[in-house]
């Protein structure tokens, strides 16, 4: 095999990143968990469906739209495929890590957090050689925490940040591959939120779709290009956020040491679907 000097390599970990409050937002002006509450006494409330989603009332109803979690009952997830990508700038070839299927979980915090996120994924492959960090095939990510965010707040587009939760900006996961060597994945990754938008649900999804984001960056000491691929970079107002890896293995060159240092930009396909507490997502302030 051609040695390849600069490797970049992702796990999909998935729900669990960034740093607890890393998105930058306006007061007041944040997407938060809402729940649909009783009113007490009854009568007094603003919407008369148990899920809220008739209009708003001045009074007569049953129920309230209010910041809320529920009972903070944690959330349970699966998915199938998932797929991390990392273009290798040298052959300008895409080397991904694929597993056939993951599940995990994690809670919701009042306020639009996640925490105590993690998942394991199953049948993981790259380069048709097995990955793992527990038994043959299977990885696990590290505890993930993070928050929720504006992709689009004119649109209403919501996303998840998610990265360590005991070293925000560290490893989401670390593992072996047989054909790449030891690989760890570093700082966070959005996920667009479905299904629970301006929706009172059980059930949502988590969408990660990597792309283009970031254009061309120069990836050496001669001013060479080349065009990474990854997924949302940051939520309005924040700061940039992304995933990236780092490979210790013949493969890059450096056999003794991860490289390269601070890890080359990635991104993660795949989509988790999530069943929990009856929640939304709404902007703070919301009645």
């Amino acid at each position: 095999m051609k040695r390849i000097k600069i490797l970049g390599l992702a796990v999909f970990a998935m729900f669990a990143l960034t740093a607890l409050g890393a998105a930058a937002a306006q007061a007041g002006t944040n997407p938060v968990w809402y729940e649909c509450a009783k009113a007490s006494p009854k009568g007094t409330g603003h919407h008369a469906e148990k899920n809220c989603s008739d209009a708003y009332k001045a009074t007569g109803g049953d129920y309230n739209l209010v910041p809320g979690v529920g009972k903070g009952k944690p959330f349970k997830t699966k998915g199938g495929e998932a797929v991390l990508h990392s273009i290798d700038p040298e052959a300008k070839a895409d080397i991904p890590v694929t597993c056939e299927q993951f599940k995990g979980g994690g809670t919701a915090v009042l306020g639009g957090f996640v925490v105590k996120a993690s998942d394991t994924f199953s049948k993981c492959t790259a380069l048709s050689a097995p990955c793992e960090n527990v038994k043959k095939g299977t990885i696990e990510t590290k505890v993930l925490a993070g928050r929720l965010g504006w992709i689009n707040k004119p649109g209403g587009i919501v996303g998840t940040d998610l990265a360590s939760e005991a070293s925000p900006g560290g490893p989401l996961a670390e593992f072996k591959c047989e054909a790449l060597g030891e690989i760890r994945t570093i700082g966070s990754v959005i996920g667009q939120n479905e299904e629970d938008v301006k929706v009172i649900s059980k059930s949502s999804k988590l969408k990660y779709a990597p792309g283009k984001y970031i254009g061309k960056i120069v990836w050496n000491e001669k001013g060479e290009e080349y065009e990474p691929i990854v997924n949302i970079p940051e939520f309005e107002g924040g700061s940039p956020d992304i995933l990236k890896t780092e490979v210790k293995g013949a493969i890059t060159g450096h056999p003794s040491e991860f490289y390269p240092a601070g890890g080359l930009p990635s991104g993660q396909e795949g989509l988790a679907e999530n069943k929990g507490e009856a929640l939304g997502i709404y902007e703070e302030g919301t009645e």
